[in-house]
């Protein structure tokens, strides 16, 4: 079976044109906020809601276009942020990994509550993190178990370190933006230090050597 080369190029088109309306809706929402109407999204894609809705179905539709979006984003920035931390010193990662998501929350502020802010009962079933959390705990996860192999421990508990780390600096960014006036970047950032970095000493104090089977 051959495939059309029209219907190639119609697919494709459709995918640029899904990407910019995506764009649109992102300009849109920092100009506007958060409860940007479809009015507001279509004058700014210049192009009316019959299209947008051709495009992604309904609101929620387009909502979840956004949020992949955003998670593609945020996934790429705190990757590189975690790829440059030494992952020798658990301390300094947590602070990496908090500052990296703080800053991006507070670079997009109205986008980041869109995100959390689903537009219909049916766009609430989706979880607004899309994995983003399950991403970026495996990876802190990982570099955990690294850091107590190399140091002769045992690192069973890297799971559950890394993916909680996340959750915590996940859900004190998610307080920190519902709160008005909000507490600068920093003074968040230093709380986050003072409770992770007594934390990890003595927890990495704690674990056991690492057994010999393993």
């Amino acid at each position: 079976m051959t495939t059309d080369g029209r219907d190639t190029r119609w697919a494709e088109h459709r995918l640029t044109r899904r990407r910019e309306l995506v764009e649109d809706t992102l300009r849109a929402i920092r100009k506007h906020g958060a409860g940007v109407g479809m009015d507001e999204i279509a004058a700014q894609a210049g192009t009316s809601k019959t299209v947008i809705y051709r495009h992604f179905g309904d609101r929620a539709g387009l909502y979840v276009a956004v949020v992949a979006a955003v998670h593609e984003f945020i996934h790429a920035d705190l990757r590189v942020a975690l790829e440059l931390t030494d992952a020798d010193d658990l301390r300094v990662l947590a602070h990496d990994l908090a500052d990296a998501y703080l800053s991006l929350v507070e670079r997009d502020p109205d986008i980041y509550r869109f995100v959390l802010s689903p537009p219909s009962l049916e766009a609430a079933s989706i979880d607004p993190y899309g994995g983003l959390p399950e991403l970026i705990g495996s990876h802190v996860s990982r570099a955990f178990a690294g850091h107590l192999r190399r140091h002769g421990q045992d690192p069973s508990c890297a799971t559950t370190w890394g993916h909680g780390l996340v959750g915590f600096i996940r859900a004190a960014a998610d307080a920190w933006m519902a709160t008005e006036p909000r507490q600068p970047r920093a003074v968040v950032l230093a709380e986050l230090d003072a409770f992770f970095t007594p934390a990890l000493a003595v927890g990495l104090a704690a674990v056991p050597p690492r057994q010999e089977q393993e």
